[in-house]
């Protein structure tokens, strides 16, 4: 029985431990989290935490679709993604903080984050968005926004 108890307590102190997020990898100019997990599952958990927030998406790109199509005319690779679309919305009360810091940093709005999985490996989803590079208080606040709604996409 005890044997059973530390194998139990031992069992649950993993999954706690695999349950939680690592911190995002910069690759590039993105801050890339990854997750095993079915797309369709990673999109609408990604949806659902957005208008959790009371927030509207605005556009859904889908770029996997883009990508492909266009490859040829243009000597592109093509067929990278397994699938790819990236979610572009917007918290209004972030966006009046960040364009009344700088009317110029409209070209921030809306958000985007990129949910994707690469032909090499469909089973690994990622969640990208742009690093942000300004260091305005507000930019802080919305880099925790994009966190926040991907942890909560990766833990539903």
């Amino acid at each position: 029985m005890k044997n059973c108890l530390i194998m139990f307590s031992l069992t649950a102190l993993l999954s706690c431990t695999f349950a939680v997020a690592e911190q995002p990898e910069k690759i590039g100019p993105a801050l890339v989290y990854q997750a095993e997990m079915d797309f369709e599952d990673a999109k609408l958990n990604l949806v659902d935490a957005i208008e959790a927030e009371g927030m509207v998406i605005s556009s859904t790109s889908h770029a996997k679709t883009m990508l492909d199509r266009t490859a040829e005319s243009v000597n592109g690779k093509g067929n990278i993604y397994d699938k790819a679309e990236i979610i572009q919305f917007c918290k209004v009360d972030l966006s009046h903080k960040l364009v009344s810091a700088n009317p110029h940093n409209l070209v921030l709005c809306p958000y985007s984050i990129a949910v994707y999985s690469l032909k090499t490996k469909p089973e690994i989803i990622y969640f990208s968005y742009r690093a942000p590079y300004l260091d305005e208080p507000v930019v802080k606040d919305i880099q925790k926004l994009l966190d926040q709604l991907i942890l909560e996409a990766i833990d539903a």
